[in-house]
């Protein structure tokens, strides 16, 4: 018997059933459900009011909330399907767009007063850090399962994702207005989101 034969029957004696992924949309419900209650949580002793969405501007301000949760759950989507050797990427032009748009949605929405308020942008961008801490442990641990071929990419877009729901959950206890250094503060929250995401799970999610 050639040695070939003998490293194969040695597999099949070791190999284990291989359990079916579930289907990359209820992947990310069961994401959702379990990312928001947790970033809600960690970030509560931040969480000082809800948003009066009875205020004049309030509509630019839930379109904004609306295209985060669309966004960040897209990118999800495109993370775990990316984590899955053979499966073609979703294809993110649409997602793009709509990023765009929400840049576009809250640079209108900015507060006409040019007062600098650093404490509340400071304020925001540790609201969304550690929002995201449970987000990116959950992420990390949901990729694990079938790892990636594309590591980098994959985890970019899993950071990507996460970015946006913090800006979401951010949006339920904010002014209706953003200040232009408090929205800056929110968009370097979401920069160092997926720099920490990546650099966090590319030892759990790259193939050995």
């Amino acid at each position: 018997m050639r040695n070939h034969d003998l490293l194969i029957d040695k597999l099949s004696d070791t190999a284990k059933p291989v359990k079916r992924v579930w289907p990359t949309r209820w992947r990310v419900a069961a994401w959702i459900i379990a990312v928001l209650p947790c970033g809600t949580l960690t970030s509560w002793a931040l969480h000082n009011r809800f948003t009066d969405w009875s205020q004049a501007g309030a509509v630019p301000a839930l379109v904004a909330l609306l295209l985060s949760f669309i966004i960040g759950a897209s990118a999800m989507a495109a993370a775990f399907t990316l984590s899955i050797a053979g499966r073609q990427p979703l294809r993110l032009k649409w997602a793009a767009l709509l990023a765009v748009l929400w840049l576009g949605v809250n640079l209108l929405n900015m507060s006409p007063s040019s007062t600098l308020k650093v404490g509340e942008g400071v304020h925001c961008y540790l609201f969304m850090l550690l929002a995201s801490l449970p987000m990116i442990v959950i992420s990390i641990a949901s990729l694990h399962r079938t790892r990636s071929l594309y590591p980098g990419k994959t985890l970019a877009l899993a950071g990507c994702g996460i970015a946006f729901m913090c800006s979401m959950l951010l949006s339920l206890c904010h002014e209706v207005h953003l200040h232009r250094f408090d929205f800056a503060m929110h968009l370097t929250a979401g920069l160092s989101i997926i720099i920490l995401t990546v650099l966090a799970g590319r030892r759990w999610v790259r193939l050995s």
